[in-house]
């Protein structure tokens, strides 16, 4: 019998991703994050089980992700692909390395510039719930405490390292990866600094006036 591998999206819904990271565009974003995840996990002929908020459960964001993962191995899968809605330069070859991964027995890590993570691979025999609950969700420390519980367990295969958008001044440097963006978020980046004008080939140009214009002076506190 095959293996049985699942992709599990761990994310709020688009409105509620707006209620928690109000930043200019955030709605035309997540939206079109949430339209294209659907289409990139479909294409992999993969179960895709999406965790919003409804479904998690916990105090804190390290049990409700915990939990989440936990909840679906118990539903039969031998292993899962885990990815987030906040990482548009996540593409479908990201997936199917994962794939290959977990299929050779490795496990499989996206690190995101910040110490987080944009996708997770990993197999049910590898998955220590109590382990993964004591690492130091939502800080620069978890995707090296995370490499430092697996390592002993399983070898793992390294993605890029991207960035996801947390807040205003992650959105507007999204501009420094345009040659890595799907044309929808640029064209949306495009919209909301209102930068029709400018030659979108030197993206430091974008970000420097973006960040000392108006749009990074009505930017929130990062969540």
């Amino acid at each position: 019998m095959e293996n049985k591998t699942g992709i599990l999206i761990f994310s709020r819904s688009t409105l509620a991703e707006c209620s928690v990271k109000k930043f200019n565009g955030n709605h035309s974003f997540f939206e079109s994050q949430k339209k294209r995840l659907e289409a990139l996990c479909a294409k992999t002929g993969l179960d895709v089980i999406w965790f919003g908020e409804k479904h998690q459960k916990g105090k804190n964001f390290g049990e409700r992700f915990c939990h989440s993962i936990a909840s679906v191995f118990s539903k039969g899968y031998d292993s899962l692909i885990i990815i987030g809605n906040d990482c548009p330069q996540l593409k479908f070859n990201h997936l199917q390395s994962s794939i290959k991964s977990l299929e050779s027995g490795n496990a499989s890590l996206g690190r995101c510039f910040d110490g987080g993570f944009y996708l997770l691979g990993i197999q049910k025999k590898h998955f220590k719930y109590s382990e993964f609950i004591n690492l130091s969700w939502n800080s620069h420390k978890v995707s090296n405490e995370l490499v430092k519980s697996l390592k002993p367990k399983v070898e793992i295969d390294f993605l890029s390292i991207f960035k996801d958008v947390d807040n205003q001044s992650d959105f507007l440097s999204l501009l420094d990866f345009s040659k890595q963006l799907y044309t929808d978020v640029i064209l949306i980046l495009k919209r909301i600094l209102k930068f029709f004008n400018i030659h979108f080939q030197d993206p430091t140009l974008f970000v420097k006036e973006g960040v000392t214009g108006v749009y990074f002076n009505k930017a929130p506190p990062s969540v």
